[in-house]
């Protein structure tokens, strides 16, 4: 069954520093022509998957998510069109999740009035930081009124579930610094309880980031690895206490408003997806549209990149996935699944991580503690 899909938006007011992914400013006399090449691609593709498969109809959408770029920077028609293409095919659940990602300067009463009627639900803010000369150091194109005044907006719109986006181990930032942003992002739960979602990620950069012209690798502005640690550990007593769930390594809820997109890639579940770059996952394989956008535009069908998940793919992603999702990974459902017991498979690397303090494996689960979250990674790739 496929419940799940994402609608790559890739227009940008600006090129932040520090994003790698398929964003592009100065290219919205594109906007248009666009709409039209990703409604072809889910005509196209839903009707090849309707083939195969037979009447998609008889499906339920349970999840839409816009991510970009800045989705919320386009005219809203755009958005609702697409809504509208894939509404053809597939039905929404009477509860689907719809969630747009926008900058926080991009929204307007207007845009809000518009995303709700077609359904939109879910508003996902990348605010970054509170602080102005941060948000200047990582090449943000907003200020710090612009994400209050932003943020105002959207949670007195109504909508079901606010969420914003911030970042730590940044250039120029200290703990003291992190903690007057996580400071105004409590203040903002507190005032509008449909402020309902916190992710909070650690700056990683590619090794061709723009960032690193001005802050090059091992600059002094980066904070050191343990300070780094102290900011996770900061955010994460300061989000509990404040009422949220930490639910995976990067993402914070009120209880019941988990992303359930998201949700669905970390449990590997099915889902398509339509844009420049766009990944999906059908059948076992994994593909990505073109990350050109003038070659997406041009071969709307075309693959960059084509991954089957084997059997050996597929077990190393659930474990990947399980163990970053903080109630871990069921060992049960992992033996029916995979046809083995992973803490008997692995029992010498889960001894060395329990005694380290950083797994812990207790009522069938196995799952990082709170040490061993901030280096989940290093945990992680120790069972490949």
């Amino acid at each position: 069954m496929v419940s799940h899909t994402y609608i790559h938006i890739p227009f940008c007011s600006h090129k932040c520093d520090f994003c790698d992914f398929a964003a592009f400013a100065g290219v919205d006399h594109l906007t248009d022509e666009y709409e039209q090449v990703v409604l072809k691609e889910i005509d196209d593709r839903l009707s090849a998957l309707e083939q195969k498969r037979g009447d998609l109809s008889q499906e339920s959408m349970k999840s839409v998510f816009f991510g970009g770029g800045t989705p919320g920077l386009v005219e809203p028609r755009i958005l609702g069109s697409m809504l509208e293409k894939l509404n053809s095919y597939i039905k929404p659940a009477a509860d689907c999740e719809i969630t747009i990602e926008t900058t926080p300067h991009a929204i307007t009463r207007d845009k809000l009035e518009q995303w709700k009627s077609f359904g939109i639900n879910r508003i996902s803010v990348g605010v970054e930081s509170f602080l102005d000369e941060e948000l200047k150091a990582m090449g943000r194109d907003h200020y710090r009124q612009e994400a209050f005044q932003g943020l105002e907006l959207a949670c007195q719109s109504g909508v079901d579930v606010v969420g914003l986006d911030l970042m730590y181990g940044l250039p120029t930032q200290s703990v003291e610094s992190f903690a007057k942003s996580l400071e105004c992002a409590v203040d903002f739960t507190s005032r509008f309880k449909n402020l309902r979602h916190v992710s909070a990620y650690g700056l990683h950069l590619a090794d061709n980031s723009p960032l690193y012209s001005r802050f090059p690798k091992g600059a002094a502005a980066y904070p050191a690895d343990n300070i780094y640690v102290q900011m996770f550990e900061l955010l994460v007593e300061t989000l509990e206490r404040a009422g949220f769930e930490h639910y995976e390594v990067s993402n914070f809820a009120r209880p019941g408003s988990q992303s359930r997109h998201n949700m669905a890639y970390w449990k590997n579940a099915e889902y398509l997806a339509f844009g420049v770059s766009a990944h999906r996952y059908l059948d076992g394989v994994r593909t990505s549209n073109w990350r050109s956008l003038k070659r997406y535009m041009r071969d709307w069908l075309g693959d960059e990149t084509v991954d089957v998940i084997d059997e050996s793919t597929r077990l190393r992603e659930s474990i990947m996935l399980g163990l970053r999702l903080r109630r871990g990974i069921d060992l049960k459902v992992f033996e029916q699944e995979h046809g083995f017991d992973l803490s008997k498979r692995f029992r010498s690397e889960i001894e060395k991580f329990a005694d380290a303090g950083l797994l812990e494996q207790c009522d069938g689960r196995l799952y990082l503690t709170k040490k061993g979250v901030p280096v989940s990674n290093s945990v992680i790739s120790a069972f490949f």
